[in-house]
């Protein structure tokens, strides 16, 4: 350990380089179920340095043998997690514009009309990661995005009227998709498949996801794991113009957002659809 007179730059470096990569870990993990299986290790780890202080034999032994199993136990039990950290360092920064002003116009247009019929709809906006797994499990489209076609794809009873809408740089490019569902015994638990689906989209990749109830009839927006307020036709068009060109990460940085009331859909019954 050099000591003050002797630190140079390279260990200076050194410890800004650390402590970067443990606050990014602290980003990655932040909001999600891993936080709480963080403080279980930090715990963990304790019990263990202070079983070695005390030379208690048995039971360093013992938490010996369980870090090897648990080691392996958490990269089984949280392969979802370490997929969406991994995919979260390795986005791309840059910025583009490839959704037009028109499209999202549109898209807006469609949800509002949507939600006026209590219509439900679950529709997915590409950014930095792509979606193409998720497209490969519905039908594959290549159309404009218009308030019609839109509002043909959700109508009831309508083939693909269950699955969500992929857009990828103002093209709809597939339908009747599967998203994968946010965890049962989450915080959105009391929500329907519909909005499950979206928040699970959104925890796994960057993209914007929009979702129509269709017992309420509200239009609100899933980004980054978390389920933002109920929206207007206003607020939906100004939050789409941020999300989209401005790269907003969080719903929280959005233009009038509240933190996402949590009380149930329609009384916690599951909506059709969604996933």
């Amino acid at each position: 350990m050099p000591s003050l007179g002797s630190l140079t730059l390279q260990d200076v470096l050194d410890v800004l380089l650390v402590t970067f990569l443990i606050y990014q870990g602290y980003l990655l993990v932040v909001g999600t179920r891993a936080v709480n299986v963080v403080r279980g290790i930090l715990v963990f780890a304790g019990v263990w340095v202070v079983s070695k202080v005390l030379g208690l034999a048995t039971l360093s032994y013992l938490l010996d043998r369980a870090g090897t199993v648990g080691l392996f136990a958490l990269v089984v039990l949280f392969q979802p997690e370490l997929r969406a950290a991994l995919e979260r360092v390795g986005r791309p920064r840059g910025r583009d514009a490839g959704q037009s002003g028109a499209a999202l116009q549109d898209l807006a247009r469609a949800m509002e009309r949507l939600a006026e019929r209590k219509t439900g709809a679950l529709i997915a906006i590409e950014r930095r990661t792509p979606l193409g797994e998720y497209a490969a499990t519905g039908v594959r489209l290549d159309a404009v995005v218009s308030v019609p076609f839109l509002e043909a794809l959700f109508a009831r009873n309508a083939p693909l009227h269950d699955g969500g809408v992929i857009i990828q740089e103002s093209r709809v490019v597939a339908a009747g998709c599967l998203f994968p569902l946010q965890a049962a015994d989450g915080t959105y638990r009391r929500y329907g498949t519909r909005h499950r689906a979206a928040i699970g989209l959104s925890e796994l990749t960057d993209a914007v996801v929009l979702v129509v109830s269709e017992e309420r009839g509200s239009m609100r927006i899933a980004l980054a794991g978390r389920l933002g307020p109920h929206l207007n036709g206003s607020e939906l068009r100004e939050q789409l113009r941020a999300l989209v060109y401005d790269r907003l990460d969080l719903i929280g940085e959005l233009p009038g957002a509240a933190p996402a009331a949590l009380e149930p859909e329609a009384g916690g019954k599951p909506e059709r659809g969604g996933a």
